[in-house]
């Protein structure tokens, strides 16, 4: 076994600083940071469930089931994260119904209400079905601008506009397809080709949730798909921006910021958690260099006394740990 930290050489410029990966106490490693140096924060913390979550990966303790006392202990995180963003930066909160309208006043207080830029539904299918209730199929997450000036980048996050749709299909004059509507009132046509998609809208119904055979699962009990998190990402913040998950889990946010050419701090108090992102980023950076686009160096941190990572972690495939 190798100590803490561990820091991962990829092949890129040794002079860059790493992106980190901490095992630690968020709001403490929060306190150390400079205000007004992150471009966008992702958290997906606790639901509120009052259970402990179990995967094949690991497991950790969810949060009180009480919500009043839920917003007590995320609020500090929320007022942090506010800090620590730039005047173009953006949160995003990751929640479901348990906790979702609780949080969102306590966000609305801390910046403005007039900083919700979108309540975003995600929908998804996976999991099982309610006797005595519609299927509980969605999670919202919140997005606040730190101001009114926050980054957003729509068309890096373009979708294929919906063959079936209300509008005629027509021939542009380069020969390509369009999609075309009439305004009764005004008569005023309007066109878009098929071929240049569209901006999502805030409810999202094309990326699916993990299911036990996707190749990217990797057994923690709250990982969320890569592409929710590329959406996301690409959005609002560009490359060489910095990002941060205080709840990072199995590193998902880590490792798209990786590979979209951010840079990135992530957080975990669970130490199963670390060590499952620490060997999905080493893999992935391995990757990236092999393909020729080696990402910066990764240092892998624990304030906790005596943890230990495993040295496959510490030098991945390909790479001088």
């Amino acid at each position: 076994m190798l100590n803490l930290p561990a820091r991962l050489h990829f092949g890129g410029e040794i002079g860059d600083s790493p992106d980190r990966l901490i095992h630690a106490d968020n709001l403490a490693l929060m306190a150390e940071l400079a205000d007004r140096s992150l471009d966008l924060v992702y958290i997906d913390p606790p639901f509120a469930t009052g259970t402990v979550r179990r995967g094949l990966g690991g497991e950790f303790g969810d949060r009180t089931g009480d919500p009043d006392a839920f917003v007590a202990w995320l609020t500090p995180h929320l007022a942090e994260s506010r800090r620590l963003l730039r005047e173009t930066g953006s949160l995003f909160v990751h929640l479901d119904y348990r906790a979702s309208h609780y949080v969102k006043v306590a966000l609305d207080h801390l910046f403005g209400r007039a900083r919700l830029v979108n309540e975003i539904v995600w929908c998804y299918s996976v999991g099982g079905k309610g006797r005595r209730s519609f299927g509980r199929k969605h999670d919202s997450i919140l997005w606040y601008g730190r101001t009114a000036d926050y980054t957003f980048y729509p068309d890096a996050v373009r979708v294929p506009r919906k063959p079936a749709s209300h509008m005629r299909v027509v021939r542009g004059p380069d020969g390509q397809p369009v999609q075309e509507k009439t305004d009764r009132r005004t008569g005023r046509v309007y066109r878009y080709p098929v071929a240049a998609g569209k901006v999502p809208e805030d409810w999202w119904i094309d990326i699916e949730t993990l299911n036990r055979g996707d190749e990217e699962r990797t057994g923690w009990p709250t990982q969320k798909p890569e592409r929710l998190l590329e959406r996301i990402v690409a959005a609002a913040s560009g490359p060489g921006e910095r990002v941060a998950d205080w709840f990072a889990g199995s590193g998902t946010t880590a490792v798209v910021a990786q590979r979209l050419g951010r840079r990135f701090i992530a957080t975990d108090r669970e130490l199963e958690a670390v060590l499952v992102a620490s060997r999905r980023l080493a893999a992935a950076g391995a990757a990236l260099a092999a393909a020729g686009r080696p990402p910066p160096d990764l240092v892998v941190e624990t304030c906790a006394p005596h943890a230990e990572i495993a040295p496959e972690v510490a030098a991945p495939p390909g790479g001088a740990g």
